[in-house]
């Protein structure tokens, strides 16, 4: 992965800016500045302003702009040596994951008007679940107190669904969406934020992640899973929404060119609403990305920047050799760490052990993946997560050390992955076992998010939850387990479907990496049948090592899902 952003000095800034101003006026009568904008009605902090009508604005509504920020960012072809992308592209996915958070709360605002809280605290389960563990180091290391803020709010969201009316839970979004808006300008530099190709790159992120969304809710011609469906139009409607921030105010000669690709945006939307097939789908959003990246001189693949980094491999001895030497520095910087820990330098320490991460394991953890994933997202958890947060609680240097310990046993196992010389992919391959995941709960910004009074924590030591021999019934009053694995096994929910009777208690186990949820369904779990009344099942958020478990009283056939992998499907048949 790319290192950080190189930081410009502001008079080296003021000066590019100032020259490319010069040229851009020379050139045309009209060009392009962009320019900070202030907070817009859907909360977007992307725009474009011609500098010939910026005489015109009105001045009650841009008395807090300053010229010191602005650039000549003309939307017009270049030259592929200058149009190549200079920032970071962390920062385009960082930027790219906050307006997925948005286009999912608009989808929760949407679902809670009609009355269907299922969807609706299924759309704020998700950025807790999927996407805030992807941007709190970047936004910790910037403002702690604002990365604290903002998991608080998203975690309010999530609990306001059930019990507010729509008008009182559409404020509180509004209210998430305000800390949204103050993340992205506190995290992204306005050097970054005033660029068109940065904005227009997090348009082509949003668009490429809608079409795999809609790609897993359609199938054979039909809709299977209508949260990946509502996602796919929630990130359409935000990829649209910051287009028309950053083209709104642009020269007379470039209007076709935008008008072409707000055409397109209707045509995919139509196409969405029509639940037409994925090739029509993905041909519309392939268009419409091309289009975006010829308008301002780039290829598809420049302006997808995420997505070439991602999609990098490790493919020679020399970056085996790398990849290898990445992780002794990790460990070297872990013994560093807990030395200093021990002297009492806290402030030193969580820098040393934010560098292992951030600096040295980032850049290996897609070769690890390719071996094998729960391992890597194990050891990311460890690093990213419980060594940082263990140091800022100012923990006993024995918990340091136990989870100093804990990491680099998991970075044998990974040196040895490394060692061989071909990846092995069966993602479920992988026996996650408790010693593993001892210091990989997550708990965004160490909140528990408890929606059920039978939720508890429970410690197990070598315990074997994989009960395939309980798929008969017992007699009334036995415990049965469940155990959760990953998204992609053959049997998330195992066993499944289990046999009990009627008095007997089943008792879920998060084995997997990630969060996932028990929850009641209708016959599918595309149809979020049950209200949140009628649910039999609701085990609200676990994190690894968590477990739910549920006493059935009444015969019958009961189905579930997880309401953040609704892929994830089980059954538990209930006899006399």
């Amino acid at each position: 992965m790319e290192n950080r952003i190189n930081k410009l000095k502001w008079g080296k800034l003021i000066a590019i800016s100032i020259g490319i101003s010069a040229i851009a006026l020379i050139l045309s009568s009209s060009s392009l500045s962009l320019i900070p904008y202030p907070k817009t009605n859907n909360g977007s902090a992307y725009a474009i302003e011609t500098e010939n009508n910026s005489s015109n604005r009105n001045s009650n509504s841009n008395s807090n702009r300053t010229m010191g920020n602005v650039t000549a960012d003309t939307i017009k072809k270049t030259s592929s040596s200058t149009s190549k992308s200079s920032f970071d592209s962390k920062l385009v996915t960082f930027a790219s994951n906050i307006e997925k958070i948005k286009g999912h709360i608009e989808q929760a605002i949407l679902n809670k008007k009609i009355g269907n809280d299922s969807l609706a605290e299924a759309h704020t389960l998700h950025p807790i679940a999927e996407i805030f563990s992807d941007i709190t180091i970047q936004l910790a290391d910037t403002n702690s107190d604002l990365n604290q803020t903002l998991s608080s709010s998203l975690n309010k969201l999530f609990r306001t669904v059930r019990n507010s009316t729509a008008e009182q839970f559409a404020t509180e979004a509004n209210h998430t969406n305000k800390v949204l808006d103050r993340t992205i300008n506190e995290v992204v530099p306005s050097s970054n934020r005033n660029n068109s190709t940065f904005n227009l790159s997090v348009v082509a992120d949003l668009l490429n992640t809608a079409k795999g969304e809609y790609g897993e809710a359609i199938e054979n011609g039909k809709l299977s899973l209508i949260v990946e469906y509502q996602d796919a139009k929630g990130f359409i409607s935000r990829a649209e929404s910051v287009f028309n921030q950053t083209s709104s105010r642009i020269e007379t000669q470039m209007v076709p060119k935008v008008q072409k690709i707000n055409t397109m945006f209707s045509d995919l939307n139509k196409a969405v609403d029509n639940k037409s097939d994925t090739t029509t789908l993905d041909a519309l959003i392939n268009n419409t990305i091309r289009e975006i990246a010829q308008t301002i001189g780039l290829t598809e693949n420049q302006l997808l920047v995420s997505q070439g980094e991602a999609a990098a491999t490790p493919a020679t001895e020399e970056s085996k050799k790398k990849s290898l030497q990445t992780v002794a520095n990790v460990r070297i910087l872990l013994n560093q760490t807990l030395e200093v820990y021990k002297a009492q330098n806290y402030v030193e320490a969580e820098n040393l052990a934010t560098k292992a991460y951030l600096e040295n394991y980032e850049n290996i953890e897609q070769d690890i993946a390719k071996f094998d994933q729960p391992l890597e997202k194990t050891i990311e958890v460890m690093l990213r997560e419980d060594l940082r947060h263990a140091i800022q609680q100012k923990q006993p240097v024995e918990k340091i050390a136990q989870i100093i310990g804990n990491i680099n046993n998991n970075l044998v196992k990974a040196e040895n992955l490394l060692s061989t010389s071909k990846p092995e992919l069966g993602l479920g391959s992988m026996n996650i076992t408790d010693a593993q995941l001892t210091a990989a709960t997550i708990t965004p910004a160490n909140q528990t998010l408890s929606t059920n009074s039978s939720l508890k924590m429970t410690n197990h030591t070598n315990t074997n939850t994989n009960t395939n021999t309980n798929t008969s019934a017992s007699s009334t009053g036995y415990k049965k387990k469940v155990s959760i694995t990953d998204e992609e096994s053959d049997k998330p929910f195992n066993p499944s479907p289990l046999s009990v009777k009627a008095g007997d208690t089943v008792i879920w186990r998060n084995d997997d990496v990630e969060i996932h949820t028990v929850t009641s369904s209708g016959n599918s779990s595309s149809t979020f049948a049950m209200t949140n009344k009628n649910r039999e099942l609701d085990s609200g958020p676990l994190n690894p090592r968590q477990t739910f478990e549920h006493t059935f009283e009444k015969p019958g056939n009961y189905n579930y899902f997880c309401m953040i992998h609704p892929s994830m499907t089980g059954e538990v048949v209930v006899d006399k």
